[in-house]
């Protein structure tokens, strides 16, 4: 089952680099300043996260955002409707994100990618820790950087 949602996330990342591409125009891309641009947003999105802002992380996503998390998709609609009601069950919510690349693919698509640990306190006392990969594809418009795809796995912290 892990191999058959490995393979899914591979296509699907594949597909939307495809489309990207087909996207990007032929200008001469300015690496650095997307690089800081993107940086600037998956920073923005940690701060939200981290304090449990919803409107924060859903202010940070194109409403076509799709994620795959642990072999099943959510839409924007989904996230949006989830994100608040879970963020209000939850007592603490801490992350750690290492090993952050951001990768242009063009001057309006980027690629950033982590791996984060989270401990996860629900009001209710349930403690949760699992690390994994994460991967985001950031999208521009308008001078404006927000995600359009997600992908993340979580491993139970033994």
């Amino acid at each position: 089952m892990k191999a058959r949602s490995q393979i899914i996330s591979l296509v699907g990342i594949l597909l939307l680099l495809i489309a990207c591409n087909h996207q990007t125009n032929n200008t001469e891309v300015d690496s650095g300043a997307i690089v800081e641009q993107v940086k600037s947003q998956v920073e923005a999105f940690y701060t939200a996260d981290t304090a449990m802002n919803a409107q924060g992380v859903i202010d940070l996503l194109w409403p076509e955002y799709t994620m795959l998390t642990d072999g099943n998709y959510s839409t924007y609609d989904d996230i949006k409707a989830g994100t608040e009601p879970f963020m209000e069950s939850l007592e603490a919510f801490h992350t750690k994100w290492t090993e952050l690349k951001i990768i242009p693919l063009g001057n309006q698509h980027a690629i950033s990618s982590f791996i984060f640990t989270d401990s996860i306190v629900a009001k209710d006392g349930t403690i949760t820790q699992s690390t994994g990969p994460n991967t985001f594809v950031w999208e521009e418009r308008d001078g404006q950087w927000k995600l359009i795809y997600g992908d993340a796995d979580h491993y139970t912290v033994k």
